[in-house]
């Protein structure tokens, strides 16, 4: 007999699901044709460390009562990416973001990323997916995120995701999710 080692952990944890503060490497624009023929913006992103499979996509969504848009808008915000000032409204109670939507501003900024597991309708194997993203706690020129803010935004995209996984099973419990879902949050979109 002889003494041995072994590792204690055989994985890095660098895929289970829960949350994960990322770094963006790469972010490409895009576009996708919805259902009625629209022509609708995405942006890719990709993760530091990470496949080019392992991304997430951000659609462009517009809020049905104003027009304006605010999926990508808060992707910028959450990222802290090409905020240029914080701006006064008319009433001085409502202050609006201003910043550059190009995609390089993305890159090197740092996100929280929700990975989910999901189970391939093809071969039935289980595989990690992002879900959808919120800020990591920062504080820059323009905007700051606190551990309550960020907490927050975490448990609503977690009861999203709760709500949505117990609409899609497949009998025993587990997600599929057949399109990569885009940002969303709890939060009033200052703008």
């Amino acid at each position: 007999m002889a003494v041995k080692t072994m590792a204690k952990n055989t994985g890095t944890g660098q895929y289970n699901a829960g949350w994960h503060e990322l770094t963006i490497s790469k972010a490409t624009e895009g576009h996708w044709t919805n259902s009625r023929g629209d022509k609708v913006r995405t942006i890719d992103l990709n993760f530091e460390g990470y496949p080019d499979s392992m991304h997430h996509r951000v659609f462009e969504t517009n809020n049905r009562t104003t027009g304006e848009e605010f999926k990508i808008a808060n992707l910028f915000r959450f990222a802290c990416a090409g905020i240029i000032s914080v701006l006064q409204d008319p009433t001085g109670k409502n202050p609006v973001i201003q910043y550059d939507d190009e995609v390089t501003n993305l890159i090197g900024t740092r996100v929280n990323v929700y990975f989910v597991k999901t189970v391939s309708k093809t071969d039935g194997k289980e595989y990690s997916k992002t879900f959808d993203l919120v800020p990591v706690v920062q504080e820059t020129e323009h905007l700051t995120w606190t551990d309550d803010d960020v907490a927050r935004l975490k448990h609503g995209i977690e009861k999203q995701h709760a709500k949505k996984a117990a609409t899609t099973t497949n009998g025993v419990g587990t997600t599929h999710l057949d399109t990569t879902t885009t940002v969303a949050s709890d939060a009033e979109v200052p703008f």
